[in-house]
C-alpha cells in the first residue's frame, strides 16, 4: 500500500474516533437544547454543526468502508494469488477483535456496576437505553458478537454494536468467496461456503444494519479491484466528499428521517462511494505531496483508536455520575454553562488517557495473541494427527494380569 493512503487511512482512523468520542461527550455533558433559539458564540455553533448524530455517523461508515478495503480486499487478493490463507486471517480477525473487545466488556461491567453503586442518584444511569443491559444473556451475547443482532449490547456500551457487524463480516466473507478459491478441496470450499451462506441467513434475521452495513463494507473491499482513479486529483475527489456530507449533515435527520426512512441508507451509499473514489485516488495518485500526512502521530493515534471506540462511553458515563455527585442532582441535564464545557474537555482527554493505558494492555499485544493462537492451532493438530503409544512389553503384561484377574473374580 501507498505510504501516503497508509497516512490517510491512520489519519481517518483516529480522528473518526476522536470525533465519535466529541458527539458522544457532548450529549452526555453538554445540553444544547437552546442553539437555535438562544444567541451563542462562533465556535459553539461550529461544534454543534460538526460533533453531531449525523457525523458522527458518517464516521462509522467510514470505519466500515476502510475495514473492508483493508481486510476485505486482503482476502480478494489471497483468493487471486490462489494461496492458502484462511486459517491465518481468521487468526488474525479473532485476535484483532477479541484482545480489545473482551477486556472492554469486562472495564464496561466494572464501570458500570461501580458507577450505578457509587452514584446511585445519577441521572446518567436512568436512560431507558440502558435498562435490563447489564444481563447474563447481553453479557455472553456479547462475547459472541451477537449486539445490536440478536441480543442488545452489554452495559452502557452501545457503540460495540458496529463491532458485532465487522466481526461477522470478517468471518462470512471469506466464506462466501471459498468456491473461487481453487487451492483448497472441493469439501472445504463448498462446505465453508453452506457454512457462510447459513450464518448470513441468520444474521440477517432480525432487524438490524448488519445486511447495510454489509453492502457499505462490500464496496470497500471490491475498491481494490479498480484498476485506476476514476478522479486524479486528490484535492478534488476530497472536496466532493466533504461537499457531499455538509447536506447529509443539514437534511438527513429528525423529521426527514421519520418521513423519508430511505434517505439513510441512500446518504450511506453516496458517501461511501465516494470516500472510496476519494481512497482509489489516493492509491494511484502521486507521492509527493499532502505533507500533513507525513506525520508520526497519525499512526500513534490511530495504534490505539480501536480502544478509544470501545471504551470510552462507558468512561464518559461514569464521569458524568461522579461529577453529578459533585455539582448536584440534574447538572448533566441543565443546559451549557463555561463549567459543563470544562468538566466536557476534561472528561474528554481523561478517556483518551484512559483508552492508551488500556491499548497497552490489550490492542498492543494483539501480535503476542495471533502468536498464541498459532501455536495452540499447532498443538491441536500434531496432537489429533499423533498415533496412540504403542503398549510397551510391560504394559501389556500388567493388562494381562488385569484381565485374568477380572475373569477369576467373575466365575
Amino acid at each position: 500500500m501507498p505510504f501516503l493512503l497508509s497516512q490517510f487511512l491512520d489519519a481517518c482512523r483516529w480522528i473518526g474516533a476522536l470525533l465519535v468520542l466529541s458527539v458522544h461527550a457532548t450529549n452526555i455533558f453538554v445540553n444544547l437544547a437552546d442553539i437555535m433559539s438562544a444567541p451563542h458564540a462562533a465556535p459553539v455553533y461550529a461544534w454543534w454543526f460538526v460533533v453531531s448524530w449525523e457525523l458522527g455517523h458518517q464516521a462509522v461508515i467510514g470505519f466500515f468502508v476502510m475495514s473492508g478495503f483493508l481486510v476485505g480486499g486482503a482476502v480478494i487478493a489471497q483468493i487471486r494469488k490462489q494461496k492458502d490463507f484462511l486459517q491465518e486471517f481468521l487468526i488474525h480477525r479473532f485476535a484483532r477483535i477479541y484482545m480489545v473487545t473482551a477486556p472492554a466488556i469486562a472495564l464496561t461491567f466494572l464501570l458500570d456496576s461501580t458507577g450505578r453503586a457509587s452514584f446511585a442518584n445519577s441521572v446518567a444511569y436512568e436512560s431507558s437505553l440502558f435498562t435490563g443491559h447489564l444481563s447474563f444473556e447481553a453479557f455472553f451475547g456479547n462475547l459472541a458478537n451477537l449486539q445490536g443482532i440478536w441480543t442488545t449490547w452489554f452495559g452502557t456500551n452501545g457503540p460495540l454494536w458496529s463491532l458485532a457487524c465487522e466481526f461477522w463480516y470478517y468471518i462470512t466473507f471469506p466464506l462466501l468467496l471459498l468456491p473461487f478459491a481453487r487451492n483448497y478441496s472441493p469439501t472445504l470450499r463448498y462446505g465453508g461456503f453452506a457454512l457462510g451462506a447459513v450464518l448470513l441467513i441468520v444474521l440477517s434475521i432480525p432487524s438490524s444494519f448488519f445486511l447495510a452495513g454489509y453492502s457499505l463494507w462490500i464496496i470497500g473491499s471490491l475498491a481494490t479491484l479498480v484498476p485506476r482513479p476514476l478522479i486524479r486529483s486528490r484535492w478534488l475527489a476530497l472536496a466532493i466528499y466533504v461537499v457531499a456530507v455538509i447536506p447529509i449533515r443539514l437534511l438527513v435527520r429528525g423529521p426527514n428521517l421519520a418521513a423519508y426512512p430511505w434517505l439513510l441508507q441512500a446518504s450511506d451509499t453516496l458517501t461511501t462511494l465516494l470516500f472510496v473514489n476519494l481512497i482509489v485516488t489516493l492509491r494511484y495518485g502521486p507521492l509527493e505531496g499532502w505533507d500533513f500526512l507525513r506525520s508520526t502521530l497519525h499512526r500513534t493515534f490511530a495504534d490505539f483508536s480501536f480502544s478509544l471506540y470501545c471504551i470510552h462511553v462507558p468512561f464518559l458515563l461514569f464521569l458524568c455520575a461522579a461529577s453529578e455527585q459533585i455539582f448536584g442532582h440534574g447538572w448533566a441535564t441543565a443546559l451549557a454553562t463555561p463549567q459543563h464545557w470544562t468538566v466536557m474537555a476534561a472528561a474528554m482527554s481523561a478517556s483518551i488517557a484512559l483508552a492508551f493505558a488500556f491499548s497497552r494492555f490489550t490492542e498492543a499485544k494483539t501480535l503476542a495473541a495471533r502468536g498464541v493462537l498459532r501455536n495452540a492451532i499447532r498443538r491441536l493438530r500434531e496432537g489429533v494427527a499423533a498415533p496412540p503409544p504403542a503398549p510397551t512389553k510391560v504394559t501389556g503384561e500388567v493388562t494381562k494380569a488385569k484381565a485374568r484377574a477380572q475373569t477369576e473374580r467373575v466365575s
